[in-house]
């Protein structure tokens, strides 16, 4: 398999084509006065899982660069920390690089020490809309020697190399931007700045570490608009490349902001989306140097189809392996098959970056690698386990107790795993969520649990099983409950029911209807399923109390429904709640102006929160010692369901 074969990347040999490109994740890693070790963790267990290179998140080298929950390099607090992950990364085989950037007119300088502005090269507005300061001939100086800085500084604490990152709309794609870079000193020529800082980062690091481009492939501004376009993108490549400075190219795609849901993206677009310009890339560099294919390849086969192909001589498989870190051994011991495909939901890595740490959908593991390990203790003795309930959360419990030793059965009252996560059947784009449920299905069957379906767990049930361990993952029921006075005039709805299409039992047909959508959640669900009723033909309206639609979604879901919602002429209605429905009208009332407005409709759907089915915790905790995990605890998502349900597992 090509993928597991060894590639040199300038002075150094790569063991295997499999790439974890830069990401976003544990930030306080950069932060003075922290450890990082939460970041070294993460990293140690792709290393520890095979992983050929790992180019780690990338560092501010700028003090004008300084952006919310990130923090700008600082020699003295960062050699010890490069020396610490470089040795943790090379004990396992795999080569570290360290990717560094400046954002310049991309964000608002809100964080900044002393508010000082945005830099950048011609005075331009951020996508923010904040005014920046137009840099001096000798603040580009001062940039590009952080930059040689901040190189020395991680090749003189062990790490293999750096990555210059010229995209995503950052300081370095703005200085070939026509839109962005409009000076005519000589920092307005043509890539000046690019070979300028090209040079004198070599020159910082010398010829025997790696030196590596990132570029996109595509920048999503048309060159009417000020932007710079494929073609042209794949002419830069080609001198930069050209300079004989750099050992390797890598890509993504846009111009940051937006752009992010389209080069990180979800369910809702294809695997290799990008290796037509990866392709096209390779071609204009001439195969001088390896170039790194990325774009959503969640899979060992397209990964090596598209080496095979010629598209590329490394992958980015950036998210496969948060979804499994243990991917390139799995395959090395010839069990690809239970590789743990990425399901694409972002809803765990790039959609909680702005903010929060990441963690992963399915894969509880992520940033906890030190914790579960301090878990994995050999069990004392083997315990018989029931698990009641077969969603994420059951499911998930039942294959860590399993896999730590105890004898475990799993109790589902439906015909099938998957709890109200099979709803996803439904919604088109989205059924790649229930790869998920199939991987930990198939495990169960490996670790060999007891599966027992359509059983309704009582008192006489575990009296005669015996368990010495109970956890109960009975879930939620959606709700039709909104909690406004009504004559009934307008048939409501549960989130549920209208996924389906069915009143009381009754199927229906969407085409022609006129639904109103009270979206209390403004989360991943509601929104699938307002995205639903639209396409199968009903005219949706939205009303959500919040100020606009799905505030409590990711960036990259936000934007692609933001784009989505006008296509399918979905009206939203923000900081608007249902106050009551009388003689087939619907009466809305506005959060600020208290005006009332009222609408007909031929129903109604409560996007309300689900109820917890936690009727039987009382009597099982009577009988044996019991773990209530998932929406039963509190109706959330899938994500939070797996990861009480793995916590469960580890300490029954």
């Amino acid at each position: 398999m090509k993928l597991l074969t060894p590639v040199q990347v300038g002075p150094t040999e790569i063991k295997n084509r499999v790439v974890s490109t830069a990401h976003a994740a544990f930030l306080d890693f950069f932060q003075e006065g922290t450890s990082g070790e939460r970041y070294m963790a993460y990293q140690e267990r792709r290393a520890e899982g095979g992983t050929g290179l790992i180019i780690l998140t990338a560092m501010h080298v700028h003090a004008a660069s300084q952006i919310p929950n990130h923090f700008v390099f600082h020699r003295d607090e960062m050699a010890p920390k490069f020396r610490q992950l470089s040795a943790r990364l090379h004990r396992h085989g795999a080569k570290a690089i360290s990717q560094l950037f400046h954002f310049g007119a991309q964000g608002k300088s809100d964080n900044h020490d002393d508010f000082h502005p945005l830099w950048s090269f011609s005075g331009s507005t951020s996508l923010a809309g904040e005014a920046t300061h137009k840099m001096t001939g000798e603040e580009i100086e001062e940039v590009i020697e952080s930059f040689a800085l901040a190189a020395t500084t991680v090749v003189a604490s062990g790490m293999d190399g750096v990555e210059l990152h010229g995209t995503h709309g950052y300081l370095i794609q703005q200085s070939f931007t026509p839109g962005a870079n409009r000076r005519t000193d000589k920092w307005g020529e043509d890539l000046y700045f690019v070979k300028t800082l090209a040079q004198r980062v070599r020159d910082a690091i010398g010829p025997d570490k790696v030196m590596g481009f990132r570029i996109s492939g595509d920048d999503y501004v048309k060159p009417d608009d000020g932007g710079i376009g494929h073609e042209r993108l794949c002419h830069i490549a080609s001198e930069v490349i050209g300079t004989g400075l750099f050992d390797y190219l890598n890509h993504s795609e846009g111009s940051g902001g937006a752009d992010y849901a389209r080069a990180i993206g979800s369910y809702r677009y294809p695997f290799g989306e990008y290796l037509p310009l990866t392709r096209n890339l390779r071609a204009a560099i001439g195969g001088a140097v390896p170039l790194i294919g990325v774009g959503k390849i969640p899979t060992p086969d397209l990964a090596e189809q598209a080496l095979l192909d010629g598209d590329c001589d490394l992958v980015g498989m950036t998210r496969a392996q948060i979804a499994d870190p243990d991917l390139v051994k799995k395959l090395e011991a010839g069990q690809g098959s239970r590789i743990r495909t990425c399901t694409g939901s972002n809803q765990g890595c790039i959609d909680r970056v702005s903010s929060f740490p990441i963690t992963c959908f399915q894969n509880p593991e992520v940033g906890e690698e030190n914790r579960f390990k301090a878990l994995d203790v050999p069990i004392s003795a083997v315990k018989r386990v029931l698990v009641v309930g077969g969603g994420p959360a059951g499911m998930k419990a039942a294959e860590i107790a399993a896999r730590r030793g105890h004898d475990v059965t799993l109790v589902e009252a439906g015909m099938k795993l998957g709890g109200r996560l099979n709803l996803i059947e439904t919604f088109g784009v989205a059924t790649n969520l229930l790869s998920s449920i199939v991987w930990v299905e198939q495990e169960l069957s490996t670790l060999e649990v007891k599966i027992v379906t359509q059983t309704a767990v009582d008192e006489a049930f575990v009296t005669e099983f015996k368990p010495d361990a109970i956890i109960l993952a009975t879930g939620a029921a959606a709700t039709d409950e909104l909690g406004v006075a009504t004559d009934e005039s307008i048939h409501v709805l549960s989130s549920d029911d209208a996924a389906v299409g069915v009143f009381e039992g009754v199927r229906f047909e969407m085409e022609g209807t006129r639904s109103l959508v009270i979206d209390q959640r403004a989360n991943y669900e509601t929104a699938l399923v307002t995205e639903s009723l639209a396409k199968r033909g009903s005219k949706v309206t939205v009303a959500t109390p919040h100020l606009h639609f799905g505030v409590n979604m990711g960036q990259t879901h936000l934007n692609d429904y933001l784009r989505l919602l006008p296509k399918l002429g979905i009206v939203v209605l923000p900081t608007t709640s249902l106050n009551r429905i009388s003689r087939g009208r619907a009466y809305l009332k506005h959060a600020f102006s208290g005006d009332e407005t009222a609408g007909s409709y031929d129903f109604v759907v409560a996007g309300v929160p689900p109820k917890p089915q936690d009727s039987l915790l009382a009597i099982l905790q009577k009988l044996a010692p019991t773990k209530m995990v998932g929406d039963a605890v509190a109706p959330r998502s899938a994500l939070e369901a797996f990861r009480e349900g793995d916590r469960a597992g580890r300490i029954v």
